[in-house]
């Protein structure tokens, strides 16, 4: 497991949360769950369009866009 502040700081620099809290918050909830589903979804073709927290800070969406079709990817902790 990787320190969860390097943790943040990809979140930061791959997914782009720009408030360190909240970039910091999503590596201590999802740990390096969603930097995988990221770079799985870029290395299907994919493209990253944003990332926003939702439900009270507990759900990371995370935007993607293939062609003219778009789609969200939700992480929740349960």
């Amino acid at each position: 497991m990787a320190d969860v502040f390097e943790l943040a700081r990809r979140y930061h620099d791959e997914l782009g949360i720009k408030e360190p809290s909240l970039a910091t918050m999503a590596a201590e909830l999802f740990d390096d769950l969603g930097l995988k589903m990221a770079n799985f979804l870029k290395d299907e073709g994919y493209s990253l369009v944003s990332t926003k927290f939702i439900d009270y800070d507990k759900s990371l969406v995370i935007e993607v866009r293939k062609g003219d079709k778009s789609f969200e990817v939700t992480l929740r902790k349960s």
